[in-house]
């Protein structure tokens, strides 16, 4: 398109060729040559033209420039695509990991419980034996008194509890377990070893034979008390998020719980529900439970297990 001229808006090739006739005039007094005029105004008619053919250049340049924004743009369009698509697979696959690091995380917590209560076992028989040399005359008559009979044996295994002798009482229980392994209350046995540890207040041992417990003896009625007195164990370490699945697991309707273990479940989860920090310190941890998760799973059978026989619990305070 031609520039027009900003005094009078003429293309300039008009302007041109009235400038020409001026000048001619001015200088000469006489109007151009007809020759002259022609090779001027062929000349103006040749700058015309190739402004012409720079335009259409120019035009064409700009249109290969469009071109090539689209052809970006479908790139860019495509890459990030691609980049969505890539990002949602990485958080597939990190829920993926995730959930695999919370069942190890659990493993590894069972692990430590378990191997926390082996460790105190192997620490009370290395005691015993270093004290033989200077107390053997005492463990000898330990030994003679321990009770031959079973329901003897049983019985005063409960008196020793009783008395909060809860060292010779766990030394009874063991004793009845070794003697008897086939026997139907071997896993009361056990359980009863778990509530010597409880009562001592080393909740890890405690754990740790609970769990055994819930593993080993999963048909029998005693895995109910193994339950409530693990989420009383977790609680106690403020380990809240594991506590509150172990009573979650008293109320599930094949669990096999008595109303009274369900009742006093539904208390204890009230009140680490209502707790603002003073009994739980799991809170912001988003792979707390993990242990809590993987104990339960045993206890999950088809099967309505029998009511539970053990005394009414009474309602422990979390802390």
């Amino acid at each position: 398109m031609r520039a027009l001229d900003l005094n009078h808006g003429l293309p300039q090739s008009i302007a041109l060729r009235g400038a020409i006739l001026v000048l001619g005039v001015l200088t000469s007094g006489c109007l151009t040559l007809k020759s002259e005029h022609n090779d001027l105004a062929a000349r103006v008619t040749k700058i015309d033209q190739s402004s012409g053919d720079r335009g259409a250049q120019l035009d064409e340049k700009l249109a290969e420039a469009d071109r090539k924004l689209a052809e970006l743009q479908a790139k860019l369009d495509q890459a990030e695509t691609l980049l969505r698509g890539s990002q949602a697979g990485i958080g597939a696959r990190m829920d993926t990991v995730e959930e695999e690091v919370a069942q190890l995380r659990g493993a590894a917590e069972n692990a430590e419980l378990v191997s926390s209560s082996s460790q105190h076992s192997m620490q009370e028989l290395r005691t015993e034996v270093d004290q033989r040399l200077t107390k053997l005359e005492e463990k000898l008559n330990e030994a003679t008194n321990i009770p031959e009979g079973k329901d003897e044996l049983w019985s005063e295994a409960e008196r020793q509890l009783q008395k909060k002798n809860y060292k010779l009482s766990r030394q009874l229980w063991r004793t009845f377990i070794s003697r008897y392994p086939g026997d139907p209350k071997l896993a009361q046995a056990n359980f009863q070893v778990g509530l010597t540890f409880f009562s001592e207040r080393d909740y890890k041992s405690a754990l740790g034979q609970f769990y055994r417990i819930i593993q080993d003896f999963s048909e029998d009625p005693i895995v109910s008390d193994a339950l409530y007195y693990s989420g009383l164990g977790f609680a106690k370490l403020g380990q809240c998020k594991n506590a509150t699945a172990y009573f979650e697991a008293l109320l599930r309707p094949k669990s096999g719980a008595s109303p009274q273990y369900q009742k006093a479940a539904k208390d204890q989860i009230d009140i680490l529900k209502k707790d603002t920090g003073d009994l739980c310190f799991d809170r912001e941890d988003a792979n707390a439970g993990a242990a809590a998760k993987r104990g339960v799973q045993e206890t999950q059978k088809d099967a309505v297990k029998a009511p539970v026989k053990t005394t009414t619990p009474a309602k422990p305070r979390t802390r």
